[in-house]
């Protein structure tokens, strides 16, 4: 197999090393992923200026490329310029945080699967909740991925044109695949809390993003609720907007 993966991280994140330890014995694995930490940029892509990307050596992956782009940008070049074979499943990952619920129209992350699946590739996105800036244990993310994947994505085929989410609790639970949930993505707004700070002109005003990640009222069985729970959680999310 050709595997690619790619993250909103950056090159260098420990959730990216995670992921090639992930799908390593499957194949070829080609590194192609931001230069630098590109979270939160959605779907966005760059059109107004050149992208640089840099082939280099990396003493994790071997050869892998440092794009000066976001991760969806990562996915096209990759498959249009990067990479000459094809390409049998992308990877968007591991991401250091959640991505349930709406994130999953904010996240780099998300949006490095949904630009695999827009090109016709079998892709996943994968990320880590964290819960009060705890240690992430990247040996059992590692693991737990690499079970989903062997297990569920490189098996199913969806129905229409689409991509998966999966989102890992924290801790993750010991049963594996048993403590998976397959469930849809929550609807409910993000909780809108930010902090003003008035400049010394008295005419601009700062407002920082404050809202915490686990205050969202959500109840019904969803990706958010599942790792609030401690399960595991994976969503079918389809282009189409409907399987």
């Amino acid at each position: 197999m050709n595997v690619l993966i790619t993250n909103d991280d950056g090159l260098d994140a420990p959730g990216l090393r995670a992921a090639y330890e992930a799908v390593r014995e499957f194949g070829r694995v080609h590194v192609v992923a931001p230069k630098s930490e590109r979270s939160a940029c959605s779907h966005m892509i760059t059109l107004r200026h050149p992208i640089t990307v840099e082939k280099l050596t990396h003493a994790h992956y071997g050869t892998a490329f440092a794009v000066d782009g976001t991760p969806a940008d990562c996915v096209r070049l990759a498959v249009a310029e990067l990479i000459t074979e094809p390409i049998d499943l992308l990877l968007s990952g591991i991401n250091r945080g959640a991505n349930s619920g709406v994130d999953v129209y904010y996240s780099g992350t998300v949006a490095g699967a949904r630009e695999g699946a827009i090109l016709g590739l079998k892709s996943v996105a994968a990320s880590q909740a964290i819960h009060n800036d705890r240690g992430v244990d990247w040996a059992a993310a590692t693991k737990t991925v690499h079970e989903v994947i062997t297990g569920i994505i490189l098996s199913e085929t969806l129905p229409a044109p689409g991509f998966w989410s999966l989102n890992l609790p924290q801790p993750i639970p010991e049963e594996g695949l048993d403590a998976l949930r397959r469930v849809p993505v929550a609807i409910d707004a993000t909780p809108l809390d930010f902090e003003r700070t008035v400049r010394e002109d008295g005419k601009t005003t700062e407002f920082g993003y404050g809202s915490p990640y686990w205050g969202r009222d959500v109840q019904s069985p969803t990706d958010y609720s599942t790792i609030r729970d401690g399960l595991i959680a994976l969503t079918t999310i389809p282009l189409n907007g409907k399987f």
